[in-house]
């Protein structure tokens, strides 16, 4: 959301709404599929979630359009920042989904080294480089400020 937020900041708030809104309504029926007594199958679950993440391509694609592509500044700054969050929690989650180590060493991984521990330290490591690539949109913002009342089309 903070990413929706920035990227629309110098430019319309229209649209920042609308993408605010609509990532909200996908994590109200996510958390929603996760009360107990709707018995919800876990790999609806996993769907719901997964979308929830890959949801974030649409603003990105529109945002890099809107913007002129690769040759401006601030999308080139960001973009490779943006593919990277996404390659990380990628290998968290195939990390996850093979239960990759336990699945080549049954009983080994038990406690230590389990696919789940493995997806919480990549989804952290996500988390921290996207902290980061917040801090170098600030960075950027502050030496370049935004233009006058740039809207998209």
């Amino acid at each position: 959301m903070t990413a929706v937020i920035k990227a629309t900041r110098c430019y319309d708030t229209d649209l920042q709404l609308f993408y605010l809104s609509s990532v909200t309504l996908i994590f109200l029926v996510a958390m929603i599929l996760q009360i107990p007594s709707l018995n919800v199958d876990p790999n609806v679950k996993m769907i719901v979630f997964v979308a929830w993440g890959c949801y974030g391509v649409i603003p990105t694609v529109h945002w890099i359009f809107k913007l002129g592509g690769l040759d401006n500044p601030v999308v080139n700054l960001l973009v490779p920042r943006v593919l990277g969050m996404y390659g990380i929690s990628g290998t968290a989650f195939l990390i996850y989904i093979t239960k990759i180590p336990e699945r080549f060493c049954a009983g080994r991984f038990d406690f230590i080294g389990h696919s789940h521990n493995w997806w919480h330290l990549f989804v952290l490591l996500a988390l921290y480089y996207w902290h980061n690539s917040g801090l170098v949109y600030i960075e950027y913002r502050l030496n370049h400020a935004c233009p006058n009342k740039m809207k998209f089309p």
